[in-house]
């Protein structure tokens, strides 16, 4: 069994994410007691037997193209104090990826004042969230020697909401639209001039976070 867990925690994000391999169970709590924050989570099974359940909200997933590999859900904020439950349960030769996060309303003005670590944690959830939505596989994934695959319409689709003034297009409309506008018109034009070159050019995942890091000038 192998687990690794990372948290951040700002005043205006929190991020906790889990990479399990092997036998794993998790019992995670998920505090809806903030009127301003949304909850957003990432579900990944990468290999063998995973089995994600979520205990509270009915919410849609936002995922396309992955059956119930990847699992997308962005939740507004409560009107009133509840408890939801991720639980996880992954059988020996799995492996998978989690993401929980809580962006609060004054997030997106604060972006670019957080350290270099929580920086690379936002911008590997925008990237990877808004792949998700669209069909591409996460940049984690990606092989030795690999670069990003995008259709046509996959990338006009990121370059509409990521790229332009405002957030227009497909990925304008429900809760995605509503992630997207947590993250201000600069975040979004960073990461997806740092997704470009990850297609022309291969770059280690953590090398693409750090690259949309440095640019938001968080990094050093």
């Amino acid at each position: 069994m192998f687990l690794q867990r990372t948290e951040i925690r700002e005043s205006t994000i929190e991020v906790r994410e889990f990479v399990g391999e092997g036998r794993v169970e998790i019992d995670e709590r998920i505090l809806f007691d903030d009127g301003d924050s949304h909850i957003v989570l990432l579900l990944e099974i990468l290999a063998g037997d995973v089995t994600f359940t979520l205990r509270g909200p009915d919410v849609e997933n936002l995922a396309q193209g992955f059956g119930d590999r990847v699992r997308l859900y962005v939740m507004p904020p409560a009107r009133r104090a509840y408890d939801a439950f991720l639980e996880i349960r992954a059988r020996g030769g799995s492996r998978f990826r989690a993401i929980i996060a809580r962006i609060g309303g004054a997030f997106v003005g604060a972006a670019n004042e957080l350290p270099c670590r929580a920086c690379k944690q936002v911008c590997k959830l925008l990237i990877s969230a808004v792949l998700a939505r669209v069909g591409i596989p996460n940049p984690e994934d990606l092989a030795p020697g690999d670069v990003l695959q995008m259709t046509a319409e996959q990338s006009q689709h990121l370059d509409e909401a990521l790229g332009h003034a405002g957030i227009h297009g497909p990925l304008a409309e429900g809760p995605i639209g509503t992630f997207l506008a947590l993250f201000a018109e600069n975040v979004r034009g960073i990461v997806w001039s740092t997704l470009q070159t990850a297609q022309q050019v291969f770059e280690l995942p953590d090398r693409i976070y750090a690259f949309a890091c440095e640019r938001l000038g968080c990094c050093p």
